[in-house]
């Protein structure tokens, strides 16, 4: 189990719909391991706003806001978080791969590939809900969803839409 405390730096590009830190977020669980992957190769992670999240989720969502994650080793990294009702609903997080590529990580056996989107996608199930993993020439991102299954049409639009704000 992971615990998310608020950054105090918030979104350090702000990104139309995403807004500065509210309150805690706690009990949110990264839908991948970090074995070869980096962390926080990007300054802010908040690549879907309000709006995109919502329509994933299936629900109104607030402003989604970069926060801190502490994992069980006393580690942090960053994560964007989006917020519905009492808890969280939805996480993004970027990462960059230090073996293989980023579309050769997702491609990986036991996975949903997901045309139509980036160097390669899939939908991955996980305990807290399922994940988009999506891979461009630099990055793997992961899009949790904690509370539905998007359809693989909602999926396309969140990952299309993230992918327009990944720095080149």
């Amino acid at each position: 189990m992971v615990a998310l405390a608020v950054s105090p730096a918030g979104c350090t590009q702000v990104v139309p719909g995403a807004g500065a830190p509210r309150e805690p977020v706690v009990a949110v669980t990264p839908p991948t391991s970090r074995g070869g992957l980096v962390a926080d190769p990007v300054a802010d992670e908040c690549l879907l706003d309000a709006s995109e999240f919502g329509a994933l989720v299936g629900r109104a969502v607030r402003p989604p806001r970069t926060s801190t994650v502490t994992r069980a080793d006393g580690t942090t990294a960053s994560s964007c978080v989006a917020l519905a009702g009492s808890g969280p609903v939805g996480m993004i997080n970027v990462y960059g791969v230090r073996d293989g590529t980023p579309a050769e990580r997702v491609r990986a056996a036991g996975r949903r590939l997901l045309d139509g989107v980036g160097e390669a996608a899939a939908v991955v199930d996980t305990a807290t809900g399922p994940a988009l993993q999506l891979a461009t020439r630099t990055y793997l991102v992961t899009i949790l969803v904690t509370d539905r299954k998007p359809s693989d049409a909602a999926w396309r639009t969140a990952a299309t839409a993230a992918l327009t704000r990944l720095p080149a």
